[in-house]
């Protein structure tokens, strides 16, 4: 079995998608790729990813409904939020208890370098696995 991290992004704009799934791919992780909610839901069925990026703001089913389809799925699975927005205004539009209640292990916001999205991945990961030990 390998160590490979396998990463969910789910994200409608495909000119910011396609970069950063290849610049994961660069460091050696398997990333999958899809456009819209209803995919991400059935990704996180049909592929079993170890972490997703979910954009919050998105046409049709946005991030936050998304992400609750997905906890029907999948309870535990660490996601962290994309979004091209200021993290105060996320914080505005949906309660703090909100994005608790459904497990949000963090924030990225799109203007960040890839290298402060490494070290989030780093991070939501480490605390995941010290969870599951710790179960």
């Amino acid at each position: 079995m390998s160590d490979q991290i396998k990463i969910l992004m789910i994200d409608d704009q495909e000119d910011f998608l396609e970069p950063m799934a290849f610049w994961l791919r660069s460091k050696g992780h398997n990333t999958i790729t899809v456009t819209s909610g209803e995919e991400g839901v059935n990704a996180v069925e049909e592929e079993k990813p170890d972490i997703i990026f979910l954009d919050i703001f998105m046409p049709g089913m946005n991030g936050v409904q998304t992400l609750e389809e997905i906890r029907k799925v999948n309870k535990d699975i660490p996601v962290i939020m994309l979004t091209s927005a200021v993290v105060e205004n996320v914080k505005d539009a949906y309660s703090v208890e909100e994005l608790d209640r459904l497990g949000v292990s963090g924030f990225f916001k799109k203007k960040d370098s890839f290298e402060d999205l490494s070290r989030l991945l780093d991070v939501a990961l480490r605390h995941h696995k010290k969870i599951k030990t710790d179960e």
